[in-house]
């Protein structure tokens, strides 16, 4: 039997377990995620806590260097550069925070 592998989205170490190939992310950075989410959830909307959740799920986010992210676009037709206090999406370059910033703000945590 072939066990399916990929990285994880926070730490880029391999991933071997199905669970964790599924969701993205190995167990500790989950947990560490989980916890940076009740923080960020303070200084976020709830729902781009959500939205930034299932971008990191689906490994709509990428890092491309020490705190900077490669995201998809809901629509997934466009990419943006992002860290946790800037993006080039239209919210970001009107300086409003999207769900871009949030999971590279949970991703970096």
């Amino acid at each position: 039997m072939t066990t399916k592998t990929s990285h994880c989205a926070r730490c880029g170490r391999t991933l071997r377990d199905p669970k964790s190939v599924a969701a993205a992310v190995g167990p500790r950075c989950a947990k560490r995620i989980a916890a940076a989410a009740v923080t960020t959830l303070a200084h976020h909307a709830p729902v781009q806590v959500e939205k930034a959740i299932e971008l990191i799920g689906d490994s709509g986010i990428v890092r491309t260097s020490a705190g900077t992210f490669s995201v998809v676009s809901s629509s997934g037709t466009d990419s943006y550069v992002t860290t946790s206090v800037s993006c080039t999406c239209t919210a970001g370059i009107y300086g409003r925070t999207c769900y871009h910033r949030v999971a590279a703000e949970l991703i970096a945590a």
